[in-house]
């Protein structure tokens, strides 16, 4: 089971359901209530290939851990660092900074996000178990990845719309990370593709704390560098 928790957790990092965060395209600047473009969302999808310019480190994020990203789902990493601010390099994205937090039951369901300075990624899976008794239980894991994200701010909230587990951040957003609450556990809620239904999902304190360092002095992306190849 363990071995599977880390493969699921490098399989994401490295590129799955939930990350990564610097691949959110668009300008973050635009206000959340406003849409704004991601190429993972594109409605009547056509056959066409993007080439995109790789992300960068920002200035004055030099004094976190760099972590490279350089293990596939075959090997995965087991020394990533929860709750934790640090810079992580992409060899085919390129660089970010983020903070990963994880919610789980142990042997059961879990959540996983991604909290980059411009893009959020939640996904995991939940864990049924049917069967007992007279016959040996069965247990199916069902992955997920999350479409609404409400992020308290406040004395309101915020309604962030995003899709295949990725949400673009914007002014708001990372005002409101970086200012919740610090020195306790913070609160999200989400709903997952196809689920009218809202989770209240955990973060831990540690990772509250790193929002302060990820959103610190934020500014909106520059706009990529995109060209069409496709046909």
């Amino acid at each position: 089971m363990k071995a599977f928790l880390r493969s699921l957790c490098a399989a994401a990092v490295l590129g799955g359901s939930v990350l990564p965060v610097s691949a959110q395209i668009g300008s973050p600047s635009i206000s959340s209530t406003s849409a704004v473009q991601n190429v993972f969302c594109e409605k009547n999808l056509k056959a066409t290939v993007t080439r995109v310019s790789k992300t960068v480190l920002p200035s004055g994020y030099s004094d976190l851990k760099d972590v490279q990203l350089n293990s596939d789902f075959r090997y995965p990493s087991n020394d990533l660092p929860f709750s934790q601010a640090m810079a992580m390099n992409d060899p085919v994205t390129g660089q970010s900074v983020a903070v990963l937090d994880q919610n789980f039951i142990p042997g059961g369901s879990k959540v996983f996000s991604s909290w980059g300075r411009h893009g959020i990624t939640i996904g995991g899976y939940w864990f049924f178990k049917t069967g007992g008794g007279f016959s040996s239980p069965i247990g199916t894991f069902i992955p997920f990845e999350a479409d609404i994200l409400w992020i308290s701010d406040g004395s309101s909230f915020l309604v962030i719309k995003g899709c295949n587990g990725r949400f673009t951040v914007t002014k708001e957003v990372a005002e409101a990370l970086r200012n919740y609450p610090a020195g306790k556990n913070g609160y999200v809620r989400f709903s997952t593709e196809g689920t009218g239904s809202a989770v209240l999902s955990e973060i831990g304190k540690d990772t509250v704390a790193a929002w302060k360092k990820v959103y610190a002095n934020w500014a909106p992306e520059a706009p990529p560098r995109v060209e069409s190849l496709g046909f």
